[in-house]
């Protein structure tokens, strides 16, 4: 889905084609995932240091990073779906996408909810210890599936060569 997105520039006025940004080829998958790998467990380490700390405003550049790791969690996992399309019906790698399918989509819903349930703690700038560690608990949850999601995705590339394309 998102692979077939292109960019166009009206050039009506010019007497060159139209150029393309993002050819129909490109998966963009493999350079989504990074933001959520990063992103996510980043944010719930910066809470932790806050929560150790006792810096309320670390908890706002916490959540803002979370907010950005699950938008990229969000792109990968839809580039990701589109990316696989063409391996599901193989019988030995289609089980394997489907295991690594399942994790970050789990990874994505909880990431979700972390960020839903946080919102109103930040809507009212309320940071009590213990409320918040029970999301920050839950954010290093997610920062698991999200590697768990991770190595799966690792073994299909690595291990089986899948999304790998030749020079010819």
């Amino acid at each position: 889905m998102i692979s077939r997105l292109r960019t166009r520039v009206n050039w009506r006025l010019c007497a060159h084609p139209t150029p393309t940004i993002l050819p129909s080829t490109m998966d963009l998958h493999p350079v989504l995932i990074h933001f959520p790998i990063v992103l996510l467990p980043l944010s719930a380490a910066l809470d932790l240091c806050a929560l150790w700390r006792r810096r309320s405003d670390w908890h706002a550049v916490a959540y803002a990073l979370w907010a950005l790791g699950v938008a990229g969690a969000v792109a990968a996992v839809i580039s990701g779906n589109a990316a696989a399309a063409e391996y599901w019906q193989d019988p030995l790698v289609g089980p394997l996408i489907s295991r690594h399918e399942d994790w970050a989509t789990a990874a994505l819903v909880l990431a979700l909810v972390v960020l839903l349930g946080r919102l109103p703690l930040h809507l009212k700038q309320e940071f009590a210890r213990r409320r918040l560690a029970v999301w920050v608990a839950a954010a290093i949850a997610v920062s698991a599936l999200v590697w768990i999601a991770a190595y799966w995705g690792g073994e299909l590339v690595y291990g089986y060569g899948v999304g790998v394309r030749g020079n010819g």
